[in-house]
């Protein structure tokens, strides 16, 4: 009987001592467990820290240089704009001296030499014009093209009546009058078109 108690004592005591190791073992799982949990988080945590900086660093260098590209594009329209606007004024003012409504003139000079002065100027002015708005159209808005064509046309047109004197006094001044009202009309729209591009391009920039 005494064998007996012995015995189960002593599996008692090793179930308990396996029952105290068990807990133990748990919990140095448990410790590691959140260890590597904690490194496995950490490092994609790191991971994911640098992929958003060089999403960033990407981003800053994109829109760097999309701001670069806008500046370097609205500089560049800007200044055909002047130089358009400039020919264009010079193109207004010598095709409304061809047959000014009030005409003040030198008296030495004649009325043919008068004439041929003006026509020349006017011809030089919308050589100018042309080539200006030719030469640099992939490099501005079309609607400014267009309406500096009308310009053009207006000018032109105005250039190769104002020729014919061989009419009667009435009509060639009725004329003279309806181009001028169209010139200035064509250059009222080409001014108002270059305007809304430099704010457009202004705001969007």
């Amino acid at each position: 009987m005494e064998d007996s108690g012995a015995v189960a004592a002593t599996v008692g005591q090793i179930i308990a001592a396996l029952g105290g190791y068990a807990v133990i073992l748990a919990a140095l799982f448990a410790f590691i467990g959140k260890i590597w949990v904690s490194r496995i988080v950490e490092r994609e945590r790191s991971l994911l820290q640098r992929q958003v900086d060089e999403t960033n660093r990407r981003l800053q260098s994109e829109l760097d240089r999309d701001l670069h590209v806008g500046k370097a594009q609205f500089d560049l329209e800007l200044n055909n704009y002047k130089a358009i606007w400039s020919c264009l004024v010079d193109l207004r003012t010598a095709t409304l001296e061809i047959r000014p409504m009030m005409d003040f003139h030198d008296p030495s000079e004649s009325k043919e030499e008068r004439q041929m002065r003006r026509l020349n100027k006017a011809r030089e002015a919308l050589i100018s014009v042309q080539e200006q708005v030719e030469k640099n159209k992939p490099f501005y808005a079309s609607d400014v093209y267009d309406k500096s064509r009308d310009v053009i046309k207006a000018c032109h047109k105005e250039y190769v009546y104002s020729d014919y004197t061989e009419r009667p006094h009435h009509e060639y001044w009725d004329e003279a009058m309806k181009n001028q009202e169209l010139i200035l009309a064509a250059i009222e729209n080409a001014c108002a078109a270059i305007r809304n591009r430099v704010w457009e391009a202004r705001v969007a920039s």
